[in-house]
């Protein structure tokens, strides 16, 4: 096949560029893949490379021999090369390959920012709120253009190599908040931030304190908030409860007192209707019993009730009770009969 296209950078920072090619003009045949090839132009010392960030020891990030991708047909046509050194040249290669490969087209470009693009932002520092992480940071200079968006970096701290997280966030802010989701759970992890402008991605900020990725759980979620929530709904059920059987008990007891209140007044009427029944029996022996009492008081026959004989002083035998009842009869009879002529005398 022919060469490529071209080959174009994008998004070139201090330790990493995005890589793009296009297919070759006469491809020739079937194409089965790419042959991607970057080296420094000149031979780096990695004992001379220091870490970026402080100068404890040397570092061995950055390239400093030749390094061959091979990419598969049918792949993006580009590739985020991250393990670059700052301030160094880089040559990049690529061909296309059928049954064989053609020839190579290839670029150079020097890490780091360009010229009149923004200086380093602030040192960011870092809030967390449940699931969240919030990145502040204050404006650095602007460079020769004002800063159209700014880029944040993160690196594993036990890595070193930086790979943009979060790009496009608006020139007006200075803090940004993105979720834990975006990055491993449980590795702690280093963030800078970056101004860019028309003249490309600036100086990065100095990396903020690492920060772990391990999710903390809110507090509706802790084991003590449950235990809580439990006792809570526990107590509660035992309240309702006992208030129902309060309420179940006073209704029983009201009930009770009604039947007990509706049996009494039934039977006070009963009895209230037995005595009125009775009275009419009772005002007719009064009657009989007034009227035998003032015979008697006219006559003279009782001044006052005889005293009563005691059961063992008396013999009764049949004479004397026929001869003391025939005796009785006409005194009886005789009184019987003079009656009238009483009331006729008064008259």
């Amino acid at each position: 096949p022919s060469a490529p296209s071209f080959i174009h950078f994008s998004e070139l920072t201090t330790t990493s560029v995005n890589v793009s090619w296009g297919e070759p003009v006469f491809p020739n045949g079937i194409l089965e893949g790419y042959r991607l090839i970057y080296e420094p132009c000149t031979p780096v010392d990695e004992s001379s490379l220091a870490c970026a960030d402080c100068l404890h020891s040397p570092s061995s990030s950055g390239v400093s021999k030749t390094v061959t991708v091979d990419v598969k047909a049918g792949a993006p046509y580009w590739m985020k090369i991250k393990d670059l050194a700052d301030g160094v040249t880089y040559n990049f290669r690529i061909r296309a390959r059928t049954f064989t490969y053609g020839p190579e087209v290839e670029a150079n470009i020097t890490t780091g920012p360009g010229e009149g693009a923004p200086g380093p932002p602030g040192e960011p520092f870092i809030s967390r709120y449940g699931t969240g992480l919030t990145i502040h940071w204050s404006n650095g200079d602007p460079g020769r253009a004002p800063i159209t968006r700014y880029v944040i970096e993160a690196r594993p701290s036990d890595e070193g190599l930086w790979d943009i997280l979060i790009k496009d966030i608006p020139k007006e802010v200075t803090s940004y908040t993105f979720n834990m989701d975006l990055l491993k759970q449980g590795v702690s992890y280093d963030f800078r931030v970056i101004g860019v402008n028309d003249y490309g991605y600036g100086t990065p900020s100095a990396p903020s304190p690492s920060i772990s990725a391990q999710k903390v759980a809110p507090f509706y979620e802790e084991w003590w908030f449950l235990v809580v929530v439990a006792l809570v709904g526990l107590i509660f059920i035992l309240l309702l409860v006992f208030i129902l059987i309060i309420r179940g008990q006073s209704k029983k007891y009201a009930k009770k007192s009604d039947s007990g209140n509706n049996c009494s007044a039934l039977t006070h009427g009963e009895m209230v209707r037995l005595d009125e029944s009775r009275f009419p029996a009772l005002e007719l022996n009064n009657r009989r019993l007034s009227v035998k009492n003032s015979f008697c008081r006219k006559n003279g026959v009782y001044t006052r009730s005889p005293p009563r004989p005691s059961p063992g002083s008396l013999h009764y035998s049949d004479e004397d009770v026929s001869t003391k009842y025939n005796d009785l009869i006409p005194a009886e009879s005789s009184s019987l009969t003079e009656k009238p002529s009483e009331i006729s005398d008064s008259q």
